[in-house]
């Protein structure tokens, strides 16, 4: 594996026109010599860490933007991958371009390079690729992957901008309450104490909840954290969890149908994609499926196991003599839409239906996490006054009775 270093640089050009950025190189030798080869002076470098190489999705979105829109130009393949390494900043996504590179340089396809690194693309989109490059279309193919990945960034990002700021407050939530109980309840126990009175049974557990935070409150937030760090580890390598996560979700109704919106949107955008680039039904369909790549040591089992298991109950089916819009089940075709696949199948516009059910159910998509936003505000803010209230009311109970108090 190359190691390579990220680099601040501060240089003048033939201009004396200061300029300053960052660069990647396996040394800082070998990353002064790039910048003079552009024609750069008095050229100044500092590592730069960065403590986290594994791109965002948005970064590999940019990037297969960038490598559209420079083939749609008629920039040569290898020409357009160099152009962006020389621009990347990101060590793992260098690393990554540098590899496609080597493998192209040595006489594999595209395809076939992007097929033996494995990273960053999907298996449907490799296939695209691949398609293209065999038909002359590799722009139009990279246009349509770059924008696809944009609309699904975009959606994920309009999700997460939802979420921000319920999570948000329901942690500040969370530190107010943790600080009534930690400065304010022990105040009210001092009082409770010196009157020796018969406390409400409530009013004794948050007593003992706040004596109990006191004690052991590092404890528990070691506790909390590492909690939280054991989920998300085993959510990348267990499917049984994984499993429990998405019949969590799918108990709850608004979640569970932005889930299948989601995932309707997705099957059959990518599954328009593939049928559109001439890739047979069956080969689109099992594209869907996890298997084991070069880089891998076993099948990757992760996913969407409802979207999986629908597809292989497709398969099935298809191969039983049926047609496919009768085949696909419930989990990812509503009724209405099994019938415009049945429309599109009949009159040999298939693609063209995928396409109109993935823009009409992105409309639906768009209003239910509309809805979502709508909906956790005025929840969250029922959330925090009921841990507030019952707090309070728990201390004061004891001042309401007021005659257990004078005995």
């Amino acid at each position: 594996m190359i190691k390579l270093k990220l680099f601040q640089r501060r240089a003048v050009n033939r201009l004396q026109q200061k300029q300053k950025g960052l660069i990647v190189a396996e040394t800082e030798a070998m990353a002064q010599q790039q910048l003079l080869s552009c024609g750069l002076q008095n050229i100044k470098l500092q590592q730069n860490w960065q403590f986290s190489h594994k791109p965002k999705n948005a970064d590999i979105c940019t990037l297969l933007s960038q490598l559209a829109t420079l083939l749609q130009a008629a920039v040569p393949l290898k020409n357009s991958l160099q152009i962006l390494l020389q621009n990347c900043t990101n060590i793992a996504l260098n690393r990554w371009l540098r590899c496609l590179l080597q493998e192209i340089e040595s006489g594999l396809a595209f395809s076939q390079a992007l097929e033996q690194q494995g990273l960053y693309l999907t298996y449907q989109e490799r296939q695209l690729i691949q398609v293209g490059e065999m038909t002359g279309k590799l722009a139009a193919v990279c246009h349509e992957i770059a924008q696809h990945k944009q609309q699904a960034l975009a959606l994920q990002r309009k999700i997460q901008k939802i979420l921000l700021y319920p999570l948000l407050v329901l942690g500040i939530s969370l530190i107010l309450t943790a600080l009534l109980l930690l400065f304010i309840v022990p105040q009210f126990a001092a009082m409770y104490d010196n009157s020796n009175a018969q406390l409400p049974v409530f009013t004794q557990v948050l007593l003992a909840l706040s004596q109990g935070l006191q004690g052991y409150w590092f404890a528990l937030l070691m506790f909390i954290a590492l909690t939280v760090a054991l989920i998300r580890f085993r959510l990348k390598h267990s499917p049984w969890l994984n499993r429990q996560k998405n019949r969590l979700i799918n108990s709850i109704p608004l979640l569970n149908r932005i889930v299948q919106l989601s995932r309707l949107v997705g099957f059959s955008h990518s599954l328009f994609l593939m049928l559109q680039a001439g890739i047979p039904l069956n080969q689109a369909l099992q594209s869907f499926l996890p298997k084991q790549q070069s880089w891998q040591t076993k099948p990757q089992q992760q996913g969407d196991w409802l979207l999986i298991a629908g597809v292989q109950s497709a398969l099935h089916w298809i191969q039983q003599g049926y047609p496919f819009s009768a085949s696909v089940s419930g989990q990812i075709f509503q009724p209405a839409a099994q019938q415009m696949l049945q429309v599109g199948e009949q009159s040999g516009q298939l693609p063209k239906m995928l396409q109109f059910i993935a823009n009409d159910h992105q409309q639906q998509l768009d209003h239910q996490i509309d809805l979502l936003s709508q909906m956790l505000e005025p929840l969250l803010m029922v959330i925090i006054g009921g841990l507030i209230g019952l707090i309070m009311l728990g201390m004061y109970l004891p001042i309401f009775n007021m005659g257990s108090l004078v005995q």
